[in-house]
């Protein structure tokens, strides 16, 4: 039962980035793409987890999932208008 369920989800991956038009490259590449965002505002815990599905109308549904031990701290210049720094 355990390996039709991931043959399923691995079929559905594969539908929906068929309709995105693009491939595993991609997904690589944004998730890289994301983790080092996420990764100058957090210090990471995890990996940086991604998923897309499509939803019944069509639309995409993306869940971007990580942990994080801390905030990075710095200040901005907004920060420093505002006084809070």
């Amino acid at each position: 039962m355990k390996t039709s369920k991931a043959t399923f989800d691995r079929l559905k991956k594969m539908l929906v980035y068929d309709k995105m038009g693009v491939g595993d490259g991609f997904m690589r590449v944004f998730k890289t793409e994301l983790s080092r965002f996420f990764k100058d505002y957090f210090v990471l815990d995890s990996e940086v987890d991604v998923k897309v599905e499509l939803d019944d109308y069509g639309f995409y549904k993306v869940n971007i999932s990580f942990t994080a031990e801390d905030t990075k701290k710095f200040s901005t210049a907004e920060d420093a208008d505002c006084g809070i720094y």
